[in-house]
Protein backbone atom coordinates (compact mmCIF):
# COMPACT_ATOMS: atom_id res chain seq x y z
CA UNK A 1 0.00 0.00 0.00
CA UNK A 2 0.92 3.28 -0.62
CA UNK A 3 0.77 4.95 2.33
CA UNK A 4 3.09 2.27 3.98
CA UNK A 5 6.29 2.66 1.57
CA UNK A 6 5.15 7.12 2.15
CA UNK A 7 5.66 5.85 6.21
CA UNK A 8 8.87 3.87 5.52
CA UNK A 9 10.17 6.41 2.88
CA UNK A 10 10.06 9.74 5.19
CA UNK A 11 11.59 7.45 8.35
CA UNK A 12 14.10 6.31 5.84
CA UNK A 13 14.76 9.74 5.06
CA UNK A 14 15.25 11.36 8.80
CA UNK A 15 17.36 8.93 9.65
CA UNK A 16 19.69 9.90 6.85
CA UNK A 17 19.28 13.32 7.83
CA UNK A 18 20.10 12.07 11.64
CA UNK A 19 23.03 10.21 10.55
CA UNK A 20 24.51 13.17 8.29
CA UNK A 21 23.87 15.96 11.01
CA UNK A 22 25.90 13.71 14.12
CA UNK A 23 28.53 13.30 11.73
CA UNK A 24 28.89 17.20 11.21
CA UNK A 25 28.35 17.55 14.73
CA UNK A 26 31.38 15.18 15.89
CA UNK A 27 33.45 16.57 12.60
CA UNK A 28 32.86 20.05 14.44
CA UNK A 29 33.16 18.56 17.73
CA UNK A 30 36.93 17.12 16.38
CA UNK A 31 37.68 20.18 15.18
CA UNK A 32 36.93 22.13 17.95
CA UNK A 33 39.34 19.82 19.93
CA UNK A 34 41.90 20.32 17.71
CA UNK A 35 41.34 24.21 17.26
CA UNK A 36 42.51 24.11 21.64
CA UNK A 37 45.80 22.71 20.73
CA UNK A 38 46.57 25.43 18.40
CA UNK A 39 47.83 28.94 18.64
CA UNK A 40 46.25 31.35 22.06
CA UNK A 41 44.88 34.72 21.41
CA UNK A 42 41.60 36.66 20.27
CA UNK A 43 41.68 35.06 17.01
CA UNK A 44 41.88 31.70 18.53
CA UNK A 45 38.97 31.94 21.03
CA UNK A 46 36.54 33.64 18.40
CA UNK A 47 37.03 30.71 15.86
CA UNK A 48 36.22 28.63 19.09
CA UNK A 49 33.51 30.25 20.16
CA UNK A 50 31.42 30.30 16.40
CA UNK A 51 32.31 26.12 16.58
CA UNK A 52 30.51 25.77 19.62
CA UNK A 53 28.00 28.16 18.12
CA UNK A 54 27.59 26.20 15.63
CA UNK A 55 27.54 22.67 17.34
CA UNK A 56 24.87 24.12 19.66
CA UNK A 57 22.97 24.78 16.26
CA UNK A 58 23.63 21.18 14.97
CA UNK A 59 22.76 20.12 18.22
CA UNK A 60 19.17 21.88 18.08
CA UNK A 61 18.49 19.98 15.05
CA UNK A 62 19.56 16.62 15.90
CA UNK A 63 16.87 16.68 18.73
CA UNK A 64 14.49 17.78 16.46
CA UNK A 65 15.01 15.08 14.18
CA UNK A 66 14.97 12.33 17.23
CA UNK A 67 11.45 14.22 17.98
CA UNK A 68 9.66 13.45 14.65
CA UNK A 69 11.57 10.22 14.49
CA UNK A 70 9.60 9.51 17.93
CA UNK A 71 6.56 10.55 16.15
CA UNK A 72 6.45 8.85 13.72
CA UNK A 73 7.15 5.82 15.23
CA UNK A 74 3.60 5.85 17.13
CA UNK A 75 2.12 6.01 14.22
CA UNK A 76 0.64 2.95 12.62
CA UNK A 77 0.64 3.19 8.50
CA UNK A 78 -1.57 0.43 8.31
CA UNK A 79 -4.31 1.71 10.34
CA UNK A 80 -7.46 2.85 7.86
CA UNK A 81 -8.82 6.38 9.04
CA UNK A 82 -12.44 7.49 8.39
CA UNK A 83 -11.01 10.81 9.30
CA UNK A 84 -8.76 12.61 9.02
CA UNK A 85 -6.01 12.27 11.77
CA UNK A 86 -2.35 11.43 12.83
CA UNK A 87 -1.14 8.39 10.14
CA UNK A 88 -3.94 9.54 7.75
CA UNK A 89 -3.07 9.48 4.10
CA UNK A 90 -5.54 11.99 2.64
CA UNK A 91 -6.57 12.59 -1.22
CA UNK A 92 -7.48 16.25 -2.43
CA UNK A 93 -8.28 16.38 -6.07
CA UNK A 94 -4.78 16.30 -7.47
CA UNK A 95 -2.62 16.11 -3.99
CA UNK A 96 -1.72 13.58 -1.38
CA UNK A 97 -1.00 14.72 1.91
CA UNK A 98 0.49 12.41 4.73
CA UNK A 99 -0.63 13.62 8.58
CA UNK A 100 3.00 12.46 10.66
CA UNK A 101 5.44 15.32 10.43
CA UNK A 102 6.01 18.39 8.85
CA UNK A 103 8.77 17.49 6.54
CA UNK A 104 7.77 18.79 3.18
CA UNK A 105 7.51 16.89 -0.38
CA UNK A 106 8.42 13.47 -0.76
CA UNK A 107 8.60 11.46 -3.64
CA UNK A 108 7.05 7.19 -3.40
CA UNK A 109 6.58 5.35 -6.71
CA UNK A 110 6.83 8.60 -8.86
CA UNK A 111 3.47 10.38 -6.74
CA UNK A 112 4.61 13.78 -4.79
CA UNK A 113 3.47 13.40 -1.32
CA UNK A 114 3.45 16.55 1.32
CA UNK A 115 4.08 14.86 4.77
CA UNK A 116 2.17 17.41 6.82
CA UNK A 117 2.01 18.27 10.83
CA UNK A 118 -1.60 18.26 11.68
CA UNK A 119 -1.02 21.53 13.87
CA UNK A 120 0.02 23.36 10.23
CA UNK A 121 -2.71 25.35 9.03
CA UNK A 122 -3.32 22.84 6.57
CA UNK A 123 -3.72 20.20 8.58
CA UNK A 124 -5.68 21.97 11.05
CA UNK A 125 -7.75 22.67 8.08
CA UNK A 126 -8.34 19.33 7.52
CA UNK A 127 -8.12 17.63 10.42
CA UNK A 128 -11.56 16.10 12.01
CA UNK A 129 -12.66 16.10 8.41
CA UNK A 130 -14.02 13.07 6.54
CA UNK A 131 -14.56 11.75 2.95
CA UNK A 132 -15.80 14.02 0.52
CA UNK A 133 -15.87 16.98 3.10
CA UNK A 134 -15.41 20.54 1.55
CA UNK A 135 -12.58 22.44 3.13
CA UNK A 136 -11.70 25.97 2.31
CA UNK A 137 -7.84 27.36 2.58
CA UNK A 138 -6.11 30.22 1.74
CA UNK A 139 -9.10 31.13 -0.51
CA UNK A 140 -9.39 27.34 -2.05
CA UNK A 141 -11.89 25.02 -1.86
CA UNK A 142 -10.35 21.63 -1.61
CA UNK A 143 -13.00 18.36 -1.57
CA UNK A 144 -11.38 15.52 0.24
CA UNK A 145 -11.20 12.68 -2.26
CA UNK A 146 -10.19 9.97 -0.21
CA UNK A 147 -8.37 8.81 3.54
CA UNK A 148 -6.33 6.04 3.99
Amino acid sequence: MLKIKIHEALSEALQQKHQKLNTILRDASEGKSNDAKSSAGDKHEVGVAMVQLEQEKLGKQVQIIEEQLTTLNRIDSTKKHLKVSLGSLVKCENQWYYFSIGHGLLQVDDQAVFCLNPQAPLGTALLGKSEKDEVSFQGRKMVIQSIF
